[in-house]
């Protein structure tokens, strides 16, 4: 039920305790909060990380890729909600870019990308086996949802909440996320920032009052949006993960670790028991839906490509969607299924996939090609997110890079702990790189949503598992030494096998040739719930 909680203390979010909810997320440690209150701020908080990519764009002779765009200055604004159309932009300075991402269940207009008009076409027609969406809830009960992300977080937090809505009849151009700088503590900056988004989700659906909801740093930085009596008026109700208390201004409920056993920090935002408790709160009722399913309606995806953790647009760049081999990675055939230069927010799509095919998304600026390779397409998505940054960036200067070796980063929304398993394993013409479990009983697992792979410096050619520079040292992310050969053009194949702690019966599979790290980045994007 609603908690009403007793007011803090000014200042209400003290850079200590944000700092203490940043560094809680790593070490397990808890913080207090100075009002004494029982919410989430004693629990362990803090950054909803989004992995870092080493991304970068630009001409590539490679014969599978094919000829790439060039481009890439940084971009200092973020998406729009509505049909592809620049909007609201956030706070400058240290507030960084802002800015809200939202569009109906089609995927958001590419006229704002940059890209081709329309929907491009990877796959048509209904799903066999999968479900509609129930009947649309009434306007007066689904008001706009304003995801506000923490720490090194975007819109990728909240995909498969909104996933979940939606299948529930909650409208999709309803559920928005507030993208903001992910790097700095300028709260009050984010929380002016806010001001333009939630005015315009108000104008744009006619309603009086939004939902809000934060994560992590996002309720530091939604407490205090609403220590303003004017905007406090603007918020039916607030749901406050993992980060500080329940403010008094409107009706809260505050999920966090200690509700959901087993669950860290990001999971405690992204798990479906999570979500039945937004949804019952917000709604007055328990969702009807909670898992994520296959739909029955074609499956349309969009999202923005954005440097990590500003989630500024990778403008300038390329975003290109191919076909793939489920079993090798490979391409299925040399044209893309769709392409898109980006525009200042980095947005790409729409892009209408089949969810019997893998795809690879490559991001290519600067003479460097990313190659994401998610699972498969169960439901629309308008929040994808391609993560990268310019050759300066620390996971770009960080990782070890060679024409003999790949790297790759797996990424899930869901803590990897110790009893989780990865494996990875490579063929390929060189030699094969036999199966290793990246999780190692000497930790550093704990809390990594994203999990670095690739040779160390220090021990060239060999897959000793120990610790990455650098990475190990990162909120929510880790870094293993293994050696997989690579070549150029690719000769071989990449898998990694998760298996998900409490039900490893549905084994996670992804494949990806063996780029070299040279010039190349392998991302494997793993569902944060059960999916084969």
């Amino acid at each position: 039920m609603a908690r009403f909680a007793k007011p803090l203390s000014p200042p209400f979010a003290p850079l200590a305790l944000l700092a203490c909810v940043v560094a809680s997320a790593v070490t397990g440690a808890a913080c207090s909060d100075e009002s004494g209150d029982d919410s989430p701020a004693g629990s362990a908080g803090a950054a909803a990380a989004q992995a870092p990519g080493a991304s970068g764009t630009g001409t590539t002779d490679n014969p599978i890729t094919g000829a790439g765009t060039t481009g890439g200055a940084t971009a200092g604004t973020s998406s729009m909600p509505g049909a592809g159309t620049t909007g609201a932009s956030g706070t400058s300075g240290a507030s960084g870019a802002a800015g809200m991402t939202s569009s109906g269940a089609g995927g958001a207009d590419p006229a704002g990308s940059g890209g081709a008009a329309g929907a491009s076409e990877a796959g048509s027609g209904g799903n066999t086996g999968g479900t509609d969406a129930l009947p649309p809830l009434p306007d007066d009960k689904a008001l706009p949802i304003i995801f506000v992300h923490g720490y090194a977080g975007s819109a990728a937090q909240y995909a498969s909440q909104k996933m979940r809505f939606v299948a529930n009849g909650y409208p999709a151009d309803r559920i928005i996320a507030f993208e903001h700088d992910g790097a700095g503590l300028d709260t009050t900056g984010y929380a002016n920032a806010l001001d333009p988004i939630v005015d315009r989700a108000l104008s744009q659906f006619g309603a009086s009052k939004v939902y809000l909801v934060g994560h992590s740093r996002g309720t530091f930085v939604s407490s205090t949006y609403l220590g303003t009596a004017a905007r406090a008026a603007k918020v039916a109700k607030y749901v406050a993960i993992d980060g500080s208390a329940c403010p008094s201004q409107v009706p809260c409920i505050a999920p966090n670790q200690a509700m959901f056993s087993g669950q860290k920090h990001v999971e405690v935002c992204s798990s479906k028991e999570s979500f039945a408790k937004q949804y019952e709160f917000l709604l007055g009722e328990a969702p009807k839906v909670v898992d994520v399913v296959l739909q029955a309606s074609p499956i349309v995806i969009s999202g923005r490509a954005v440097n990590f953790p500003a989630n500024t647009g990778r403008v300038g760049a390329s975003v290109k969607v191919f076909e793939i081999d489920s079993a090798t990675g490979a391409r299925a055939k040399m044209e893309p299924e769709a392409m898109f230069t980006l525009a200042a927010e980095g947005t790409f799509g729409p892009v209408t996939v089949n969810p019997d095919k893998h795809y690879e998304l490559e991001l290519a600026s600067d003479g460097f090609t990313t190659h994401y390779y998610p699972q498969r397409f169960l439901r629309s998505n308008d929040f994808v997110r391609l993560t990268s940054g310019p050759s300066d960036s620390p996971s770009r200067t960080n990782t070890n890079k060679s024409a003999n070796h790949s790297a790759l980063i797996a990424m899930r929304m869901r803590e990897w702990l110790a009893s989780d398993v990865l494996e990875v394993s490579t063929q390929a013409a060189a030699g094969d790189q036999p199966v290793v479990n990246a999780i190692t009983a000497a930790g550093g697992a704990v809390n990594s949503i994203a999990y670095y792979v690739h040779d160390a410096a220090a021990s060239p050619g060999d897959s000793s598992l120990a610790a990455l520079p650098y990475f190990s040292t990162q909120p929510f992310q880790y870094g293993v030494d293994v050696f997989m050969p690579a070549a150029e053009p690719p000769t071989g194949v990449i898998t990694v096998r998760n298996l998900p702690r409490g039900d490893m019966s549905k084994p996670q599979v992804l494949h990806a040739p063996n780029w070299p790290s040279s010039n190349h980045l392998v991302m494997l994007q793993f569902d944060d719930f059960p999916s084969e």
